[in-house]
């Protein structure tokens, strides 16, 4: 059922993006294909209408010839009554008696031929191209004196009309305006060519849809399978499996991805101590509540007499019970942030004095010696002096447990790094193995079954790890050094104070 949900929700979130990328491809095909068309007609107006206008200034100078021979524009309406692309019959006939004229005649073709002849560039087919369309012509006050149509001749026309012509100059004079128009775009040949344009546009905006639908479906799997492979692992993990991974793939994703499995790494990292944990509280607490119930059962059916030297082996398990219980509620303040520290400027040489002077007669029942010094007279840090004791202590108490009968232990107070002190306790017991290093700070932990507590049973096993938890708590540094054969060295460090 939950696979089924699942997939219904990945086919969901995979439609839901195919749906945004066909409605914006469908949507921007419309507006380009809309676009395209839009600009193609503006531009081949605009292209139809150049082309007008030059071949209305090549024709100009072929109309100042005839109205020099003809001295004026009668006539000039019959001469522009041409077949479209045809020959140019009635203006070989209007110009036969032209002043000048030989007695051969023109011919069909002759006037054409020699009105083309002063416009250089252009043959007599071109001639004939530029009288097959339809040509206004226009006198200087704006009286249209010729139409090839036929139809605006004797009409008038307005100043800003005339200024769109092509000028027909006579010499310096102009003696008149001439207009080609070869149709515009809504002529047949003109439709079929825009409609032309707007099918390739068409079919050129539906390619790239289809080819923008393929590369967007791509695209989306490649996010929605990891997604679907993020959320099956998330809920592996939420049923209990810490050992789910994802595969890590490409750059957004593959963060993603990366950042999930060190989440996961995380969550069993917790989970295995949590259960550590779980486990050696409960054995911690095996051993003296064994003994606490055997003293009172014993005490209870007579084997041992209800006396003082009787009550003391209980009342030593009892201590330790609650040194454990304390120990466990200063590491949960401490690792949540809530442990109450009261600062002040501390003399850490006179604390350390302090300290080491409690442990002069355990130290002198094993014949070891211990030795203070101070690099300066006063080492001041903001601290709260009881909980730096109690760090020295665990220490103190930790090498003294591991340093044979008539070893030293060796306590510094010295600078290290600017703006930090450091206290290190050096003991000349048989050091601290090179994989156990690591993890001496972790609660419990031992190297051996009697580090991390005496030999009379009173540690609790969370000393090392309340001692680094209160060191970090003041913003410090807490570690050990232990070269092979050459005892432990513990240290830990705190923010010089300059008060």
């Amino acid at each position: 059922m939950n696979r089924i949900r699942r997939r219904l929700l990945s086919i969901g979130l995979f439609a839901r993006l195919m749906g945004a990328f066909i409605v914006i491809v469908l949507v921007v095909g419309v507006l380009v294909t809309w676009l395209a068309g839009r600009a193609t007609r503006e531009e081949f107006h605009l292209y139809v209408t150049e082309a007008d206008r030059l071949r209305a200034n090549r024709l100009a100078p072929l109309l100042a010839g005839y109205y020099e021979a003809r001295n004026g524009w009668d006539g000039i309406d019959d001469a522009l009554a041409i077949r479209p692309l045809g020959r140019p019959e009635n203006l070989a006939e209007a110009t036969q008696s032209l002043p000048g004229q030989t007695e051969e005649p023109y011919g069909r073709y002759g006037m054409m031929e020699r009105m083309a002849g002063g416009m250089g560039a252009m043959g007599g087919m071109d001639m004939l191209r530029v009288l097959g369309t339809r040509a206004i012509v226009a006198d200087p006050s704006g009286e249209i004196v010729g139409d090839t149509a036929g139809e605006l001749t004797g009409r008038q026309v307005d100043a800003g009309t005339l200024a769109a012509g092509a000028p027909i100059w006579s010499g310096e004079e102009q003696i008149g305006t001439v207009w080609l128009t070869s149709g515009e775009p809504s002529t047949a040949q003109n439709d079929r060519f825009l409609a032309n344009v707007n099918k390739a546009t068409l079919l050129a905006a539906s390619a790239a849809s289809v080819v923008a639908l393929i590369l967007g479906g791509l695209i989306t799997w490649g996010v929605t399978r990891p997604m679907q492979e993020l959320t099956r692992a998330a809920e592996a993990i939420a049923a209990g499996d810490m050992s789910r991974r994802v595969q890590v793939k490409g750059a957004e994703v593959g963060n993603l991805a990366t950042a999930f499995n060190k989440m996961a790494a995380e969550l069993e990292r917790a989970e295995a101590l949590r259960k550590q944990m779980t486990a050696d509280i409960a054995h911690e607490l095996r051993t003296p509540l064994s003994v606490i119930r055997g003293n009172v059962e014993a005490l209870q059916d007579g084997v041992f007499p209800l006396t003082t030297e009787a009550l003391e082996p209980i009342q030593a398990k009892t201590k330790l019970l609650s040194r454990l219980v304390e120990d466990l509620r200063e590491l949960a303040l401490a690792e949540s942030g809530h442990l109450r520290l009261d600062r002040e400027a501390t003399d850490l040489a006179a604390l350390t004095r302090r300290t080491v002077a409690a442990f002069h007669a355990a130290a002198e029942a094993k014949s070891i010696s211990l030795e203070v010094a101070s690099e300066s007279e006063k080492p001041m840090a903001h601290a709260d002096p009881q909980r730096i004791e109690q760090v020295l202590a665990n220490l103190l108490s930790n090498a003294l447990c591991h340093t044979p009968d008539g070893g030293s232990i060796a306590i510094r107070v010295c600078s290290g790094e600017p703006n930090w002190l450091t206290i290190r306790v050096s003991d000349t017991g048989p050091g601290i193995p090179v994989d156990a290093l690591p993890n001496i700070f972790e609660r419990f932990y031992r190297a051996d079954r009697g580090r991390a507590r005496g030999t009379d049973g009173e540690g609790s096993g969370l000393g090392l790890a309340v001692a680094r938890s209160i060191a970090e708590a003041h913003g410090g540094a807490i570690g050990v050094d232990s070269p092979p054969g050459q005892g432990a060295s513990f240290w830990f460090s705190l923010p010089h104070s300059s008060h």
